[in-house]
């Protein structure tokens, strides 16, 4: 399953790749895509080759096309020997930013080639809007299904006031709306989606995906997923669900952002945590709990 949804390049490719250049590998027409395939699989480094060569002659340096560490390697004689046997070990990850490097040569080149033909394609194409939800309003029973920046409600002994709306539109046509809830100080994200006629509620707080696992990004980046198990707290999670689609931020204008998210649940699915990355490259997470819509209480509108 290719990380993002609208990129043609393999998942084994997109996993050598920098996650920028796939995000902005995907958002090209199809035929540049396969461009950029075929030039940056003609162009990228075998790893086999630098060992034959730092075994035989020793030219890894120059099959990378680093000349001037090579001349130096040669000049100090691989330091004495122990250059030499530290590359030995060195060589994976210097094959690997040989081919971020050129990566991002080869879309940079197709960038300019074609940046003109883009403006045009992209002026006549209109932004992505977010989907009508059709929601039913009734002004004598307002409930959370008609929540709006600025409405007030009551939730575990406090009142909180909707200080921002996220609506995410995934590409398997399903939606779900994110609200920002603040109380004096604290923080706390509602999130709201249907199955079938029922609404179903989460309610949690952002999380540093640092405090997940140090490694994560990385990890996002080199597999193209996060791993299958997590542990976070005292909780043990396990992934179940990826989603590719549009984000839609009220606080920026409602403009489509890209974004990929897991989702994972604990034994009991009442807990969840959900990673998510947008075209950006930047992560976010969300830790939070199931609960029941009957917990909300006193939705007021906006008092004027």
């Amino acid at each position: 399953m290719n990380l993002l949804s609208d990129s043609i390049i393999p998942i084994d490719i997109q996993r050598e790749l920098p996650f920028a250049v796939n995000a902005q590998v995907a958002s090209l027409p199809e035929e540049v895509q396969r461009e950029f395939l075929q030039e940056y699989r003609r162009r990228a480094k075998n790893i086999i080759i630098p060992y034959i060569l730092h075994f035989f002659v020793p030219a890894h340096y120059l099959y990378l096309d680093k000349l001037v560490m090579q001349l130096l390697f040669w000049f100090t004689l691989g330091g004495l020997g122990l250059w030499w046997f530290i590359d030995i070990f060195r060589i994976p990850s210097l094959v690997k930013r040989r081919n971020a490097e050129i990566a991002d040569e080869v879309l940079r080149d197709l960038l300019l080639r074609h940046g003109k033909k883009q403006t045009r394609q992209k002026a006549t194409v209109l932004d992505p809007q977010p989907r009508p939800l059709n929601v039913a309003f009734d002004p004598t029973r307002i409930t959370l299904d008609n929540l709006q920046v600025g409405y007030l409600l009551d939730y575990g002994l406090k009142t909180w006031q909707v200080v921002n709306q996220i609506q995410y539109d995934w590409n398997d046509g399903t939606s779900e709306r994110e609200y920002k809830l603040l109380s004096e100080n604290e923080v706390l994200y509602l999130s709201l989606w249907r199955e079938g006629a029922l609404l179903e509620c989460r309610i949690g707080r952002a999380i540093n995906v640092y405090a997940i696992d140090a490694q994560l990004d990385i990890i996002i980046q080199r597999e193209g997923t996060p791993p299958s198990f997590l542990r976070y707290a005292d909780f043990a999670l396990y992934r179940e669900k990826r989603y590719a689609g549009y984000a839609f931020n009220q606080a920026q204008g409602n403009k489509a952002v890209k974004i990929v998210a897991w989702d994972y649940m604990d034994k009991t699915h009442t807990y969840h945590l959900r990673i998510a990355c947008n075209e950006y490259q930047n992560f976010f997470a969300l830790f939070s709990k199931r609960v029941s819509e009957i917990e909300f209480s006193e939705i007021l509108p906006k008092s004027q």
